[in-house]
């Protein structure tokens, strides 16, 4: 439990400023989205709609990773439950906007777009999933610690990567 408090204590800066990237990029890409809501509204943007969604959900999480990951708590269980249970509350929102993404005939040119732009949050959601479970099954050793917190830093790398990528695509988008 010591060689945990010692990695994790480690650890604090990145998670501090997980959270503080995370806080204002949800902030931002919400103001953002506020004034362009006109667009978004459109019945031919549908699918614009759903990555904006579907960007401030990465964001968020990136939040919430970063905030628990703060708690000082000794115990990798409660780490990995707190990621377990943010990765898993999210997952019906990601489902229903990926089945209605792909039953979306209306919209085919974007369709394949966004479920494209879906890849890479899927797989930060997994590998946060298996850092979640690693510290969840609290393995003891240095090894299986450092293995899982980077299971942690590679899945919200990859929700953060894929929320500025999306968001810089709306950006785009909303321009034209």
């Amino acid at each position: 439990m010591q060689d945990f408090a010692q990695q994790i204590a480690a650890w604090q800066p990145y998670f501090t400023t997980l959270a503080a990237a995370g806080a204002t990029l949800v902030g931002l890409l919400f103001v953002a989205l506020s004034l362009q809501v006109g667009i978004l509204r459109d019945e031919g943007k549908t699918n614009l709609q759903r990555l904006a969604q579907h960007t401030f959900g990465d964001f968020v999480q990136v939040l919430f990773i970063g905030v628990f990951y703060v708690v000082p708590v000794p115990a990798p269980t409660f780490f990995g439950m707190a990621t377990l249970l943010i990765v898993v509350m999210a997952l019906p929102e990601l489902a229903k906007r990926f089945l209605l993404a792909w039953r979306d005939r209306n919209h085919a040119l974007h369709r394949s777009h966004i479920m494209r732009r879906l890849g890479l949050s899927l797989i930060g959601r997994g590998l946060l999933a298996l850092g979640g479970l690693g510290l969840l099954l609290q393995h003891a050793d240095h090894e299986h610690i450092s293995q899982d917190l980077m299971f942690v830093f590679s899945g919200s790398m990859s929700l953060l990567i894929s929320g500025l990528r999306n968001a810089w695509f709306l950006l785009l988008q909303e321009q034209s």
